[in-house]
């Protein structure tokens, strides 16, 4: 029998989201859904926590934007990983020397990429990435809004899926197309 569905039958999926702080409109609205109750959140500072600890050999962190809250968060995870190999990728790596010792203590526990691809024959480029990816060994990935900013930790609202399974490996292929795009790689 032929399936028509583009998701595999062995992926999981959970919602993941930062709430904004109390008193949230959108906090009493979840409180007055009935079907709210029902549902599981993840929070996004569980959903990175638990693929960092989950990798083994490699955690991507795949974000445009950083500040020194998000480098500290940045800095949990890699500290907290197990993995040998740790890499963040930013859209302008310059933003880790305004993040203080946070940003000083990332760069040196992971690689860090700048995401700034080369231009046309006349310099000028349209490329860049607003992508939001953190990748525990190709077998377990978020994908969703969260920067490693301030507001994303703890006052956005922000909204993603924590992937598990073979629907990942669509995600690695594309963190693997970007990584192969840093010279060196």
């Amino acid at each position: 029998m032929k399936s028509d569905s583009l998701v595999s039958p062995s992926a999981t999926a959970r919602f993941v989201v930062t709430l904004p702080p109390e008193p949230s409109k959108l906090a009493d609205a979840l409180r007055a859904d009935i079907a709210a109750r029902f549902s599981s959140l993840t929070d996004t500072t569980d959903a990175f926590r638990y693929l960092a600890t989950l990798a083994k050999d490699r955690l991507v962190i795949m974000v445009p934007y950083i500040d020194t809250v998000g480098a500290q968060w940045a800095l949990e995870l890699f500290e907290l990983t197990d993995a040998h190999e740790r890499l963040l990728v930013l859209r302008d790596a310059t933003q880790l020397r305004s993040c203080g010792l946070a940003g000083q203590r990332v760069a040196d526990l992971a690689t860090i990429h700048d995401y700034a691809p080369q231009g046309r024959e006349d310099g000028e480029s349209d490329e860049t990435f607003h992508a939001k990816i953190v990748l525990a060994d190709g077998v377990a990935a978020y994908v969703g809004s969260a920067n490693l900013l301030r507001r994303s930790k703890g006052v956005n609202l922000e909204c993603g899926m924590l992937v598990e399974g073979a629907a990942v490996r669509s995600i690695k292929v594309v963190v693997d197309a970007v990584i192969s795009t840093f010279s060196g790689s």
